[in-house]
Order: structure tokens, then C-alpha cells, then sequence
């Protein structure tokens, strides 16, 4: 197995190094895919570029390309920024097969994975020759030591890909639309959480308000930005329960938030300051 990752990335650069030293020393090629504005418009904040051109120095990352194949839409055509977010994926896809990889893993920048389990598993994936493979995984609010429990969803892992792979709305598992993979054929894996589960970042960012005004999600009152943004920034340390107000995931319930460690060493609380 040749493994390439693609980051995908245009805010929250801040978590980069963090993830990528999880998985840096079982990933043969790694690649980030970034934006200098957002679907909208927005332009990536100069420190971003700075932060990317650092770890491009240090050995990090192998390849950086900016995505330039969109132009900036209104915010309700979530259709086009899907398509333009699938293009971007697949974009990573094509670029792991030039550079020889067997087999891809699409990464967001706010994804993190335990450094064993994800040797492990990938470990599993080559010894079981799983052509795709899926994970579970947990959704942060605010604080990388508060979480809202397991998503319904998965999201992609490694699979393998050859000429004819591309990035496809279906998947054998429930997940993003712009993040299903059309298989080589063969078969199909989703782990279990006490095998690995990804820890996602959601709603943790140095400038949350950036991320909310770039998200191509569809199902997101915009006029109420400033308002989501002020609810989630709300939530300390010893916060109990949390809930989005049907601000965005209308049909997502209020849930108690779980505490744990900061086992990736983010640095938020410095974010704060």
C-alpha cells in the first residue's frame, strides 16, 4: 500500500499541524488542497498562507496546490458549492494517483485521528485488502475537551483507487455527498468506534465566524451567523448541555456534552486571549 491524504482546507489552518502529527509517519504522500477565498468570496486570512508555507518548509506537507477551478457564488447556491467542494476532492484524488499512490484517504482540516489507532487500522485495511472503508466519529463544540457524542453519519477512510476512481455522492455508508468514493470493486469495511473513531473538530477555530460565513451547507439560516456563532462561543469548560437552536442541523436535538482531555495538545485556550 502507497497511502496519500488530501487535506482540504480554506479556514480553521490553525489546526493543521496538529492533525497532520498524528498520521505524518504512516501516510506516504500528503497533500493540501487549500483556497485563497472561500466559495463566497472571503479571502483566506494572510496568516493562513504563512501557516501553510511554514509546514510546506518543514517537511509536513509534500505537495500544496491552490483550488482556482470555482468562481465565488451567492450564498443559497449550496448545489454549485457542492460540486465545486466534490471537484476540489477529487482534484486530491487525482493528484495521490499521479504521484503513485494506491490507495486515498479525503481529510477535512478540523479531522484527527489517534496515532495507534490509525496505524492500526490501516494496518487492517492492507491485510484484509478492503477496497473502501468507512469510520465513526465524534463531533467537538468549542473546546477540543467537549464533545456531543457519535455523528449518525461516517465518513470515509482509506480506499483504494486506481484510473477509474472518482469522487462520488453515493458511498456504501452514509456520508457527505462531496465525500463518497466510486470503488476498484472488492470489498467493504466501517470500523467500530473502539477501533477508531474520528475526533472532529466541528465548532473548534480561532475564527469560528469565518468558518460559518464559507460553509456550503444548505440547511443553515445565514441571517442568523452572528447568533450561531454567539451560542457556540458561549459554551465553557463545565457547560452541560448544547444545542444549535435549529440554526443550522435543524433537526439535530439539544445533547449533553461529554468532557474529556485535550489529547491532541490544541492550543485553543491561547486562541481566547
Amino acid at each position: 500500500m502507497k497511502l496519500g491524504v488530501s487535506y482540504i482546507v480554506f479556514d480553521g489552518v490553525e489546526l493543521l499541524e496538529h492533525s497532520i502529527k498524528q498520521i505524518r509517519g504512516h501516510v506516504d504522500f500528503l497533500q493540501v488542497i487549500y483556497q485563497d477565498q472561500s466559495w463566497f468570496g472571503h479571502p483566506i486570512p494572510t496568516e493562513s498562507l504563512a501557516e501553510l508555507d511554514k509546514l510546506k518548509r518543514r517537511g509536513l506537507i509534500d505537495s500544496l496546490i491552490k483550488f482556482t477551478q470555482f468562481k465565488p457564488i451567492q450564498p443559497g447556491s449550496a448545489f454549485r458549492s457542492k460540486a465545486y467542494e466534490r471537484a476540489k476532492r477529487q482534484l486530491g484524488l487525482r493528484s495521490c494517483l499521479s504521484a503513485g499512490c494506491t490507495h486515498y484517504l479525503c481529510m477535512d482540516v478540523d479531522e484527527f485521528y489517534i496515532e495507534d489507532e490509525f496505524k492500526k487500522a490501516k494496518e487492517t485495511v492492507s491485510v484484509k485488502r478492503y477496497t473502501s472503508t468507512a469510520v465513526r466519529f465524534i463531533n467537538y463544540v468549542n473546546h477540543p475537551t467537549l464533545h456531543r457524542g457519535y455523528d449518525s453519519n461516517s465518513v470515509p477512510f482509506i480506499c483504494k483507487i486506481g484510473p477509474n476512481s472518482k469522487m462520488d455522492s453515493k458511498f456504501f455508508t452514509k456520508c457527505d455527498p462531496t465525500r463518497g468514493i466510486i470503488p476498484t470493486g472488492g470489498g467493504t469495511h466501517l470500523f467500530k468506534p473502539s477501533d477508531i473513531t474520528m475526533h472532529h473538530m466541528e465548532t473548534v477555530r480561532k475564527n469560528l465566524s469565518l468558518k460559518y460565513r464559507s460553509t456550503t451547507r444548505a440547511l443553515f439560516n445565514r441571517s442568523k451567523t452572528n447568533e450561531l456563532v454567539s451560542n457556540i462561543k458561549s459554551v465553557k469548560e463545565d457547560t452541560k448541555m448544547f444545542s444549535f437552536n435549529k440554526i443550522i442541523y435543524p433537526k439535530t436535538p439539544g445533547t449533553q456534552l461529554k468532557k474529556v482531555d485535550n489529547i491532541f495538545n490544541i492550543p485553543y485556550q491561547r486562541w481566547q486571549e
